[in-house]
């Protein structure tokens, strides 16, 4: 039990190309992020549009797998197609899911901008 944690980093060089974007799930208690989503030469996460969205799989202790996906604070909305279906309002979706499924995800902005999932 606990709270879990996301996190979005970006990575740029000097020179202004080849940047890295890495969302991050840590688990409550764990030590150390699982990497959710990663994409290169992308401006998510950045100054210019600090939106992202992204989601991992995860196991429960009691052993039900479940699709966890988190957008950034402007995020209004997510929905998830493909091998996982679902959708919420907020930022933050949950749904229950079959080991290594794989979903698109997509959301909504304030004011309807749509965001993709990251990578």
């Amino acid at each position: 039990a606990g709270t879990a944690a996301w996190v979005c980093t970006r990575a740029e060089t000097w020179r202004g190309e080849g940047a890295r974007v890495l969302a991050q799930f840590r688990t409550p208690g764990g030590p150390v992020g699982a990497v959710a989503a990663k994409a290169e030469d992308v401006p998510a996460c950045g100054a210019r549009a600090p939106h992202v969205l992204a989601g991992v799989l995860w196991k429960s202790e009691a052993g039900t797998w479940y699709l966890l996906a988190a957008g950034s604070r402007d995020v209004t909305s997510l929905e998830a197609t493909g091998g996982v279906s679902g959708s919420a309002q907020g930022n933050l979706l949950t749904v229950e899911a079959e080991q290594g499924a794989r979903a698109d995800l997509k959301g909504t902005l304030k004011g309807g901008k749509p965001v993709e999932g990251l990578g």
